[in-house]
This record gives structure tokens, sequence and C-alpha cells, in this order.
């Protein structure tokens, strides 16, 4: 398949109304109060300026096709991909959404979505330990499960999501892949994750070193690690839309985001943004 357009025309195309129509958001643009006076926090707990979030892309189709054609763009002449597993919740439509572009391409392209775990983990051994003490799925009714997916012998698996900070997330959805698989008696393979926006540091080199992880109920191996748009990348063409203390606290925030976890230093932006609000 020839790509439309290279990663990086595609994201430099995107990054603009992603942060117009509100999936980047600051206290600047967002309409959330609640955000607009405390700012976010991320999952490891740490306090973040700015947040991503690609659950309500529903009020925005033709945005959405654009990040399910850049998305097919960049694996969709991957061949060792059978099936992309998406990481709920924001991972669930991309899946669906992007097995249908790749189709409509001419690519055949088979995909299914994980089910939150009972109990709320943040990593892979926490995840890990609470797998190891269970017996049953989802529910005692039905056929839900962690992982819901037809897995095939033999199936090269792809974990796809809509962004990342760190690798935590998928690489608990990789577990759970590999765990039912494992669960059905089915060998497969799965090494390869994808996701739209990357807001980490090094995530590709952490997907190679997970080779070294010395846990082997984790199944380490060398991660494949790959991704349509790198917000420091694409930070600069936000100048314009940005009010300037806005730009400047993010571009800030992004070089030193420790120097934002100090309560002082959150006030000072949060009120700068309450300023610019009107």
């Amino acid at each position: 398949m020839k790509p439309l357009h290279t990663k990086e025309e595609w994201a430099g195309s995107l990054i603009i109304p992603l942060y117009r129509e509100r999936y980047i958001q600051t206290p600047w643009n967002t309409k959330d109060p609640d955000k607009q006076k405390n700012g976010w926090t991320l999952k490891k707990g740490d306090w973040a300026l700015w947040f991503f979030n690609m659950r309500p892309i529903g009020n925005s189709p033709e945005l959405f096709y654009n990040i399910c054609r850049a998305m097919a763009d960049m694996i969709g002449s991957d061949e060792e991909v059978d099936l992309l597993i998406g990481v709920e919740m924001a991972g669930l439509p991309l899946a669906g959404a992007l097995s249908i572009t790749l189709y409509s391409l001419g690519i055949h392209q088979r995909f299914g979505w994980t089910r939150p775990l009972p109990e709320k983990v943040r990593l892979p051994l926490e995840a890990l330990k609470l797998l190891n003490g269970m017996e049953k799925g989802v529910a005692s009714y039905g056929q839900k499960d962690f992982v819901e997916a037809i897995i095939e012998p033999g199936d090269r698996i792809a974990i796809l999501d809509d962004m990342a900070t760190d690798l935590g997330s998928k690489i608990i959805a990789r577990l759970l892949t590999l765990w039912h698989a494992k669960k059905q008696g089915t060998d497969v393979s799965c090494n390869k994750i994808f996701y739209f926006l990357n807001r980490g540091k090094d995530n590709r080199a952490k997907g190679e070193q997970f080779a070294e992880k010395d846990e082997a109920a984790l199944k380490p191996e060398k991660l494949i690690v790959d991704y349509v748009l790198e917000f420091d990348q694409q930070l600069p063409k936000l100048t314009k839309p940005m009010f300037p203390a806005e730009f400047e606290a993010v571009m800030a925030y992004q070089k030193n985001p420790d120097q934002f976890q100090d309560e002082d230093v959150q006030k000072e932006v949060l009120e700068a943004a309450r300023k610019d609000r009107g």
C-alpha cells in the first residue's frame, strides 16, 4: 500500500485541528471548569498542564477519519500484523475505525479490544499479580473476557492505542492478550505497539529495553513501538492558535515537567490561563 502522506506530513497537518477542536486540551482551551481550575493528573499521579483526550472524537468525523488514515499509512503495509488489539477505552473505536479504513484500501485487518480488569492497576506487575489470583473472566455470565477477539493459532498481534506517556498501559494490554491466548491454549506473538500521539520520552528505546526485563511471566522481548505524532516536534506549530502565555507554559512544561509538580507553579499557570480566558 502506498502511503498518502508521511507520518511527519500527517502530524504537521493534524496538530492544529487537534488543538482547535479541543482534543489537545490545556487550562486555556478546555471547557471543563474543573480542569480550568485544577489541570490534570496523569495515571502515575503526576500533575499535567495539558492532556490528549480522544474519547469524544465521534464529534469530529473528518478529523477522526484523517487520524485513522494516518495510522493506516503507518501500519497498513506491515504484513507481520494479523490482529490489532485496542486498549480500552480510546483504543476501542480507533481499532474498529482503523480496520474499516484499511479495508477500504484493500487490506483485511482483524481487530479486537481489551476490557478493564476488575481492579485498577497502574503497573504490569500489578496486573500480573491480579491475573494470577483469578480463575474467572470479567463475569460469570455470557462470553465476556478481558480480551474481546477471536485469536487464531500463530497470530501476530499488535497493541493499538490513542497516545502514550510511557508504555505501561500498552504492556498491560499485551499481558492480557498473551494471558487470554494461553488460557485458550493458543500460541501467538505480540511484540508491536502502535499509537497516534507520543507525549513521553524515549518510548521507542523503552520498547527495545523491555527485552531486558527479568520477570519471566511478562514474556520480555524487544517491543517495536511506532506512532504518528511526536508532540514535542509539532508543538511549535501551535504558536499562533495558542495564547502567548499558554504556549510558553506548555513549552516549559515539556522541557521540565518536574518543576510543575510544585503547587505554587501550578497556581501561577492556572491563574494566567484564567486571565487570558477572561
